[in-house]
């Protein structure tokens, strides 16, 4: 996991711990056992040591990519063919060491397979080391090959750990169809918003999870983006260009083979891959996926080959390059517009960006967690710059989606009398990973940029005191009095949230804070963010601002 996630990857109640390999002083015990979510870098730190010895648990494709990992300069080295050792280099390879052949025997005295793999949606029974046992059952995270949540049940309670994942709206029916993930579903109505009755009983047929580890990635997001698998627009973008154009697309990480699939589809042609990507492809339960790649570059004009050796078809002067981002649905209508009426014009488009988000952000992550209305959210992500503020308001967030609300909060002496400094270089990985002429300006226009600045003024109005003092002045914002968030006073702190991105826009306009994007301060994107964090769904629901005695009452309700 990344680091100074809580607990150290483990998952009280249970000796577990996830995503997170590396020996750390502040582990007391040795974990009984390890799980694996999915192989992106920072999901495997520690791994590659070689002095890592433990059972770890994972899916059957991530087990294949990780065995078959190379890192870029691995993969350099084997592509030039420099020398013999190289190209049987893996980084992995110690965690399964194969039996050697002696005197026409196997000898299994210095084999081993740490990785040991579950079929999803399978309830296994495993003992561990401390003579307890407990169930574990794999469902798919919807987030990139390989890639698994985890249903940790046991004698102490039962706990989802949902490594990284994106909760779209199909994903949610997914989950409600799981027949063992049904037993933990909360009542509709609850569900919906509705009473929540904490008394009642554990059932078989009426279960609460203790907790979910939750993706937090983009909690602080209040973007609402397109979903991932439906997206015509960018086919039709490409069909405007001349038949002969050669298009590369960017897919830097795993997780956007989506792309791939439906570029595919859209003009029935192969996408061109580099060897490392067609050996990982090649080895992940994705008949489809096998069938849509080829390694021979003269068979297509559409390239996913290694973006920084790539092949001479996709390294002309007239590639145009197709990058993923995050990106607002409205906003990706209105660039389709855009891009659609130059295209048209004959004007020069040499990059085009593609909404695919890979993590969940805030209003899907809520509708995830109040499917089950848990004991309580865990962040499996926290930002570093924020001193743990995140993870003391990341509850606050689910506050009316749990079954119970979280307790209150408290902030460091620290904190109060200090000031923050914000490191806007930990932005959206997707930008930092941009490639093509331009591509980086055209993004900043359009695309969600993960600025931390952005993602704080989602906590603040969870904050008290001297600490919310010292944010808001980070956000270049007046003191305010305290509040306490009861009733109708969530539909003041919206309003209030309204004004406040008023003066942030104004903050960084004159100076405090260069800003390209466009429409950060309309109407309609912070009636969603209302919504997203207080749910408000329009302006029709704020009524009745009157003056009674001198003082402005608000009332909230419907017409």
């Amino acid at each position: 996991m990344p680091p100074g996630t809580p607990f150290h990857g483990l998952i009280p109640p249970f000796p577990i711990r996830v995503d997170e390999f590396a020996s750390t002083p502040e582990l007391t015990s040795v974990p009984a056992l390890y799980l694996l979510s999915h192989t992106h870098t920072d999901h495997i730190l520690g791994l590659s040591s070689k002095s890592f010895a433990s059972t770890t648990i994972c899916s059957p494709d991530a087990k294949e990519m990780l065995l078959r990992h190379e890192t870029y300069n691995e993969r350099a080295v084997k592509d030039t063919d420099l020398r013999d050792e190289a190209r049987a280099s893996k980084t992995f390879a110690h965690l399964k060491i194969r039996p050697l052949l002696n005197d026409g025997r196997l000898d299994y005295s210095a084999s081993r397979d740490l990785l040991k793999t579950l079929p999803l949606h399978t309830p296994t029974k495993i003992e561990l080391c401390n003579n307890s046992t407990i169930t574990l059952t794999l469902f798919d995270a919807n987030h990139c090959p390989g890639a698994v949540m985890f249903l940790v049940e046991g004698d102490q309670g039962a706990v989802l750990h949902t490594g990284d994942f994106r909760a779209e709206p199909w994903f949610l029916d997914y989950i409600r169809r799981n027949p063992f993930l049904q037993p933990y579903l909360a009542p509709p109505n609850a569900q919906d918003g509705g009473q929540f009755d904490e008394k009642c009983p554990r059932t078989p047929l009426s279960k609460i999870l203790d907790s979910i580890y939750l993706d937090t990635a983009s909690v602080l997001s209040t973007t609402v983006v397109p979903a991932k698998r439906c997206n015509p627009g960018l086919g039709l973008l490409m069909a405007l260009f001349p038949h002969q154009t050669t298009f590369f697309i960017n897919a830097w990480t795993w997780g956007y083979e989506d792309i791939l699939r439906a570029v595919a589809r859209s003009f029935q042609s192969q996408i061109h891959v580099d060897r490392y990507k067609h050996t990982i492809y090649s080895h992940v339960e994705d008949p489809f996926l096998h069938s849509v790649i080829t390694l021979d570059p003269s068979k297509t004009r559409f390239h996913a080959c290694e973006r920084f050796n790539r092949c001479p078809h996709a390294n002309g002067v007239d590639v145009v390059y197709i990058n993923p981002v995050t990106m607002d649905k409205v906003k990706w209508e209105q660039y389709c517009a855009l891009t659609e009426s130059k295209l048209r014009a004959a004007q020069p488009v040499s990059v085009l960006l593609v909404p695919l988000s890979r993590h969940s952000p805030l209003q899907e992550l809520r509708a995830f967690v109040s499917l089950f209305r848990p004991a309580r959210v865990v962040p499996n992500t926290l930002h570093p710059s924020f001193h743990g503020l995140d993870e003391l308001c990341i509850p606050h967030l689910f506050a009316d989606c749990l079954s119970s609300p979280p307790s209150s909060l408290s902030f460091s002496a620290d904190m109060e009398k200090g000031e923050m400094e914000i490191n806007e270089d930990f932005n959206d990985a997707a930008i930092q990973n941009l490639i093509g002429d331009g591509a980086d300006s055209i993004a900043r226009v359009w695309a969600d940029t993960g600025r931390s600045i952005d993602k704080l003024a989602v906590i603040e109005p969870f904050l008290r005191g001297k600490t919310r003092d010292v944010v808001r002045r980070t956000l270049g914002l007046p003191p305010v009095p305290d509040e306490n968030f009861n009733g109708d006073e969530r539909a003041v702190s919206a309003l209030k949230r309204i004004r406040d991105a008023q003066h942030i826009q104004a903050y960084r306009s004159s100076g405090g804070e260069s800003d390209q994007e466009t429409g950060s301060d309309d109407d309609d994107a912070h009636m969603r963010t209302a919504k997203a964090l207080f749910g408000i769904t329009g302006m029709s629901q704020i009524v009745d601002l009157k003056e009674k005695n001198g003082c402005k009452h608000l009332r909230v309700g419907t017409h």
